[in-house]
């Protein structure tokens, strides 16, 4: 599915193997590993198909979503779309079922909360915060809408990551030099950290923030509280990991698994 915009790459809908949903609250639940997740859209694309074209009927679709859900809000007060599901039969894309593109060209957008109005109006971060060599990046380098819509919408992560490689190499990423075979897998590798960082926390995390009760904050990791150090070069990359460090060495071993791939990166890019 391909959506108009103004922008050159649709960080939504960029290609037929992935997709982006956190702009409807795919991952505003306590329990968002990818198995979680794709468990509330497997139940939501399910119970919806029925209903697709009985609009009357969407009350009754709500309440046995709601009853399916085996799972709690994170953040309450970010809503947590019930119209979004897989939208292509191999289920590799997420997206919203009400849009006009899903069914038919019939727009249902109303019915859900934000409307069709805000919904077709919003753009994320990633559209006004990345170069379009960084959207690239994204989009060339992750293949599965799990780790996609993570990373696309982690800016701190993305443009830190670059910040250390161009800073190195002297000059700016291009985009035309992306399109290497080497250079994807390093990012595809670095990117499936937000899956697999293995000094992730465990509980109430979602990216760079914090959350309790109805309150959300930044994280933040205390270098000199604990082990008197000033804040890793890397900070901003760690707490966008969610990292919970236990001890001086585990800081050391996380910043190297970073920096490895920093150095693989300036490996494979060709600077002429």
């Amino acid at each position: 599915m391909t959506i108009a915009c103004h922008h050159p790459i649709q960080l939504c809908q960029p290609d037929a193997g992935k997709s982006c949903g956190a702009c409807c609250g795919l991952y505003n639940w306590k329990n968002h590993s990818r198995a979680a997740i794709e468990a509330i859209l497997v139940l939501q694309t399910e119970l919806f198909a029925p209903f697709q074209k009985s609009e009357k009927h969407f009350d009754t679709y709500r309440e046995l979503r709601t009853a399916g859900i085996m799972n709690e809000k994170l953040f309450e007060t970010i809503y947590n779309c019930e119209f979004i599901g897989f939208i292509d039969p191999e289920r590799r894309r997420v997206g919203c079922m009400l849009h006009p593109m899903v069914t038919g060209g019939h727009d249902l957008r109303n019915h859900c909360f934000y409307g069709a109005e805000i919904c077709s109006g919003h753009f994320c971060p990633g559209y006004s915060c990345f170069s379009t060599a960084q959207q690239r990046s994204v989009v060339q380098a992750t293949d599965d809408w799990y780790i996609y819509g993570l990373t696309i919408t982690d800016i701190d992560l993305v443009k830190e990551f670059f910040k250390y490689v161009e800073d190195t190499i002297g000059e700016s990423i291009k985009e035309k030099k992306l399109n290497q075979s080497a250079i994807t897998s390093v990012l595809a590798d670095f990117f499936k950290l937000k899956e697999h960082w293995p000094f992730k926390a465990r509980e109430n995390r979602l990216g760079k923030y914090y959350f309790s009760a109805a309150e959300y904050h930044l994280a933040r990791i205390a270098y000199k509280e604990r082990w008197g150090l000033p804040p890793s070069r890397f900070d901003k990359i760690l707490v966008s990991l969610e990292s919970e460090l236990a001890s001086q060495e585990d800081l050391r071993s996380a910043e190297a698994i970073i920096q490895k791939f920093i150095n693989r990166f300036i490996a494979a890019y060709p600077v002429t």
